[in-house]
């Protein structure tokens, strides 16, 4: 029996030949080149053609890498994280924390005595510390790469060189030439700022020997030696590091091959090809449009008044315009709201809302009205009570009632406690009708994906609540006999607006089934009736204050033992919490939110995103890796 492991990396691609008894017939690595398939393609025939095989002789074969995807001729691809876990455990049966240096990541993995990865770190979108990274260097120092590690032992630690984005230290390290350090110095410095960077990866996860250092930076003496210094511990290094992930790749192939696994997933019942839930148009109002964009915002009120209320989308394409208003470090969400402002996107709305929910969303308010200066524009910001009891309600009835005015006195209408109570029936309406539509979702009576129910709820937050009970209805009946069979991973969404629904599918085309969320842009939108009343606004603010609370609001504790509830109601077995980058509320409550599924021993992955398409590659190896964690042998059991 043969198996072949492939790992194509940015800069070099490595394969390995196994048997049946674990023996290592064979290892080549090559330069990836400007084509991941072509490395892949040419690794694959070295090794044939080394042992007189034919493709027909390989029972299993596993990509793994930067390019898994790009081996046509690979039975499955694994995630370097796994791979890298395997085959360190293979060398160094003892190890518990591998640290993986490779072209253009850096990855800190902690694995069990079987080499089932437990949790783990990494950096993928900068390559700040990486092969790469200290090829700049090199160059830059007019040295060759291999000589930066030996030369480096014979410098002091004098020099410091303070940024490890490759393009600012490449300029700190000219001018450090030019200040006439020595190379040995400089060289020196600059592992010294890798080793820093890789314990501060290390310490994220817990540290427990022991260590094993694998990829190409391990072959630098330089950066190992002041990662032990940093660390305190010996770091051990099979006698070629750069083959561990083909290695791992090689091992799981063979795993499969000799268990003959085959998965089965499937959806019954009356299943025929037709349009996706998460494709369905969404008609336009004839009524004019106001905005909002958090959901916290009076709805039923801005209804109530004769308009649409529309929550903005942010453009899922990068732009720069709006960083000439807004500082670097802000929600990535309000950049790209404000991004569709200057482009001129949302000249047809009548006015906006905005909620100070977060300091982000008050920088909103404040660059829109900048935005509008000299302009006739209804905007208008309504303040929050972080709080959930009866003072805080009456708190922001009144809000609410100084919002009906000037909406009253702006537009020059009048809204009637009949006006307000009809408008709330409405959205009463919808918002049971996709409670029961839920329902049946989580009892698997509509077998469809979590991508496509998130994105119809999605859609469903901006279409007008009467069309949607509607539709909804009408794919109730077309859908309830289709039944969800698949075995896969049941996960669990939650944590910031998600703006980018495709994470979602991203997350599902991995292998998992995303059964139940909690975003504010998704189900919680939905979530709670307002009750019919004398005094409505009192009865709306009721609603928005008492309902599922996000991480603005007070007791974290409150939020957290709710969704292990509903994980435990539905059988989930794990949850990924979703937050965007600079997203203070949600970032905040992490550490205790990890701290709690931790000693629950529920598996948990973070996802810290930008709201745009570039860093799906970077979710697609994390979610990948977390879900290897979730079917190894033990992995539901963590």
């Amino acid at each position: 029996m043969y198996t072949i492991g492939i790992d194509i990396g940015s800069m070099s691609t490595n394969g390995i030949l196994i048997n049946e008894k674990k023996e290592i017939l064979s290892s080549t690595i090559i330069p990836t080149g400007a084509s991941s398939k072509k490395a892949a393609e040419k690794t694959f025939h070295q090794i044939l053609a080394e042992h007189n095989l034919s493709a027909k002789d390989i029972d299993y074969i596993v990509a793994t890498g930067y390019g898994r995807v790009k081996v046509p001729f690979a039975h499955e691809v694994v995630t370097e994280i796994t791979c890298h876990a395997k085959g360190a455990n293979f060398f160094f049966p003892k190890v518990r924390t591998i640290i993986d240096i490779g072209g253009q990541d850096s990855k800190v993995i902690k694995v069990d005595g079987n080499g089932n990865v437990l949790d783990f770190v990494m950096n993928d979108k900068c390559a700040a510390g990486t092969g790469r990274f200290l090829e700049v260097m090199a160059r830059t120092l007019e040295i060759d790469l291999e000589e930066m590690g030996p030369i480096s032992l014979n410098g002091k630690d004098n020099v410091s060189v303070s940024s490890l984005c490759t393009v600012f230290a490449e300029s700190e390290v000219v001018s450090l030439i030019g200040a006439d350090h020595r190379t040995a110095d400089i060289c020196r410095g600059l592992h010294i700022s890798i080793a820093k960077r890789i314990t501060a990866q290390a310490k994220r996860i817990g540290l427990e020997e022991e260590v094993v250092m694998t990829g190409g930076v391990a072959k630098n003496i330089g950066v190992v030696a002041e990662l032990e210094n940093n660390l305190g511990c010996k770091i051990r290094i099979s006698e070629e590091p750069q083959i561990n992930g083909a290695l791992g790749a090689a091992l799981i192939a063979l795993e499969k091959a000799q268990t003959k696994i085959q998965t089965s997933v499937s959806v019954s019942g009356n299943s025929s090809p037709g349009a996706s839930l998460a494709e369905f148009s969404v008609e336009d109002s004839v009524l004019p449009k106001i905005g909002y964009f958090c959901s916290y915002t009076p709805v039923e009120l801005i209804r109530a008044a004769g308009f649409h209320p529309v929550r903005i989308k942010g453009s899922e394409q990068e732009s720069s315009a709006a960083n000439e208003m807004l500082c670097g470090n802000i929600c990535p969400y309000i950049k790209s709201v404000v991004d569709q402002k200057i482009n001129g996107n949302l000249e047809d709305f009548h006015g906006m809302v905005f909620v100070n929910s977060c300091d982000g969303m008050r920088r909103l308010y404040d660059a829109w009205v900048k935005l509008d200066e000299g302009k006739k524009s209804f905007n208008y910001i309504l303040d929050i009570p972080k709080n959930t009891d009866d003072a805080a309600v009456f708190y922001y009835a009144n809000l609410l009632k100084n919002l009906k005015e000037r909406l009253e006195a702006y537009f020059k209408l009048k809204i009637n406690h009949d006006d307000i109570n009809h408008s709330i029936n409405l959205y009463n309406a919808a918002r049971e009708k996709v409670r029961l539509f839920l329902q049946k979702y989580w009892s698997g009576y509509i077998g469809q994906s979590g991508y496509e129910i998130f994105s119809l709820l999605k859609k469903g937050v901006n279409v007008v609540p009467e069309k949607f009970q509607t539709y909804l209805t009408h794919i109730m009946k077309q859908r309830e006999d289709v039944r969800d069979t698949r075995d896969v991973p049941r996960l669990f969404v939650w944590g910031s607006i998600m703006e980018n629904e495709r994470i979602m599918k991203i997350i599902e085309d991995a292998g998992a089934k995303v059964v139940a969320e909690d975003l504010c842009n998704g189900s919680r939108y939905f979530d709670a009736q307002i009750n019919i009343s004398d005094d409505p606004i009192l009865s709306i603010a009721r609603r928005y204050i008492m309902r599922s609370p996000c991480s603005r609001m007070v007791n974290i504790f409150e939020r957290i033992n709710k969704v292990l509830a509903v994980m435990k109601e539905k059988s989930i077995h794990g949850a990924i919490y979703h937050t965007l980058k600079f997203c203070d509320h949600n970032l905040l409550d992490y550490p205790m939110i990890k701290k709690t599924f931790h000693e629950k021993n529920i598996p948990l992955l973070h996802l810290n995103c930008d709201s745009t398409l570039s860093s799906e590659g970077q979710i697609k190896t994390r979610v990948e890796a977390f879900l290897e964690q979730l079917t190894a042998p033990s992995g539901k059991s963590k």
